[in-house]
């Protein structure tokens, strides 16, 4: 139709030209022309309007093969639209495939990212020596105690977490092979966790309580050696349970809510024959923590040093609540308490929470800034018996005598500082720590804790190697990962460790 325009057009054109020559011709002014002369003209004239046409002719085909062939990629596009909207050819075409690589772990992924497994492990290798004196009134009399030197291959674990059909649900689960248990082979954690919500997620399974904040803070990325002498006391473990908790206020504002059915242990079960491991009394913990000051809030205080190099302050605050009922848990809390006899140096007796009820708070702090860093806890808790004096009676009151409520105190402060050391930058960092607890059952106090180390960073907390040296002046409670061999030692520890992960 175009084409057909454009011809018309010329055709007048044409005409309109063989018309002016004509009058031009008749004009009185104009000299005599021959035949030939006219001919030729306007052959000359048609020659260029037949020019004219043709382009125009190859404009207007251009025009028309853009547009038809614009019409034809966006049908194309409409039909692939239509066949890639069906799932199952849509998998039939492109199915799934495996991803495989390291991202902070060894990564199997799939192509549609529904499902992710990572892969990690850790070894602690570490040495000790224990010095302590050779009399320890709370052993059988007569009985000394000799200074321990050696190896241990402290903690082996090994992780796998990721996420199943959907990236809201995640899991994790940890084995571990530790020196207390011997190196055999154990559960360590073993949860899933689905999040509704950055502000609300739901997790089950076994995982490390709400307590303290060395407790909630990995032992892998820690500045001394382990965990303080106060949190043996204090800290209360992993557990077996349910937990509610998420991030609000632009993830400045965590919360945690655990209900489990024992501190510090995951063994107790719920059907055995009599007698039962457990009391039908759930434990409750609660935590809080504002993250007050920093640039990556989830991000700030995942390591206890300031590894990261901070170039604005940050500030984290928490808070811990734990209530526990304890009728009868077969595995529970240790409690140290004085003894009521006067022993001299040793002074220390340990039992468990059965007939109690423990009412535990707690206040926390983390700082850093340009390589400093610095933590600080306070933890009280209140032992209330509540079978004083009843059958079947609380071994608290078997051995303390106590019937009314007893306070017990714990708190610690712990420096670390990058020292500016002309090639070792960010790789050298020193730790000073001091910490006391008291048990005050009976109006009699507790014991200090005085420590310090050095650790050299070779690939973060991936690679470090670290040492430290530890002064108990009256060991309040055994551990074997704080190198803790007896209650009411006076112990001077000397460590070294080696930690590796992947």
């Amino acid at each position: 139709m175009r084409r057909q325009l454009i011809r018309n057009l010329c055709s007048l054109t044409a005409i309109g030209l063989c018309t002016a020559v004509n009058l031009a011709d008749e004009s009185p002014a104009s000299e005599p022309e021959t035949a030939d002369e006219k001919v030729a003209r306007l052959e000359a004239l048609l020659e260029a309007q037949q020019k004219r046409i043709d382009q125009l002719e190859q404009r207007v085909a251009v025009g028309s093969a853009r547009e038809q062939e614009s019409q034809r990629v966006e049908a194309m596009r409409q039909q692939i639209r239509e066949i890639l909207s069906e799932k199952e050819f849509r998998e039939s075409l492109m199915p799934s495939t495996v991803l495989a690589g390291y991202d902070n772990g060894f990564v199997i992924r799939s192509s549609d990212e529904k499902f992710l497994l990572r892969t990690n492990g850790r070894l602690q290798f570490r040495w000790t020596h224990y010095a302590t004196r050779a009399d320890n009134r709370y052993l059988n009399p007569g009985l000394q105690r000799n200074d321990r030197t050696g190896f241990d291959l402290q903690r082996l674990r090994l992780t796998f977490s990721g996420h199943a059909w959907d990236k809201d649900l995640t899991y994790l689960f940890e084995l571990r092979a530790d020196a207390p248990d011997q190196n055999r082979a154990e559960v360590q954690f073993a949860w899933v966790n689905y999040r509704f919500y950055d502000e609300l997620q739901f997790m089950a399974g076994i995982f490390r309580l709400a307590s303290t904040r060395a407790q909630v803070m990995s032992d892998a990325n820690l500045q001394l050696i382990d965990r303080p002498v106060t949190d043996a006391v204090f800290g209360l473990g992993i557990g077996l349970g349910a937990r509610v908790w998420g991030r609000a206020f632009d993830k400045r504002l965590e919360y945690y809510l655990d209900v489990v059915n024992s501190l510090n242990t995951d063994d107790n079960r719920t059907i055995t024959p009599d007698p039962a491991e457990m009391d039908s009394n759930p434990a409750i913990l609660a935590r809080l923590v504002w993250h007050a000051l920093g640039e990556e809030p989830l991000k700030d205080f995942v390591d206890q040093g300031d590894l990261e190099f901070h170039q604005t302050p940050a500030l984290d605050l928490g808070f811990h609540y734990a209530f526990n009922e304890d009728e009868g848990d077969s595995r529970t809390t240790r409690l140290p308490f004085p003894l009521t006899r006067n022993l001299g140096r040793g002074g220390f007796g340990l039992t468990n929470t059965n007939g109690l009820q423990i009412n535990q708070f707690g206040w926390d702090a983390g700082f850093k800034y340009m390589g400093f860093s610095a933590t600080a806890e306070y933890i009280l808790r209140i032992v209330d018996p509540r079978r004083a004096g009843r059958q079947p009676f609380s071994p608290w009151w078997l051995l303390t005598g106590q019937e009314d409520t007893t306070v017990q105190h714990g708190a610690y402060g712990q420096i670390g500082y990058f020292l500016p050391i002309p090639g070792l930058e960010k790789k050298l960092e020193a730790v000073a720590h001091v910490g006391g607890i008291s048990t005050l059952a009976n109006g009699r106090e507790g014991t200090w804790v005085y420590g310090g180390g050095l650790n050299y960073y070779i690939q973060g907390n991936k690679v470090k190697l670290q040492t430290d040296v530890m002064k108990v002046s009256e060991v309040p409670i055994s551990s074997n990962e704080r190198s803790l061999a007896n209650v009411n030692d006076d112990a001077l520890v000397f460590r070294v460790q080696l930690q590796v992960a992947f």
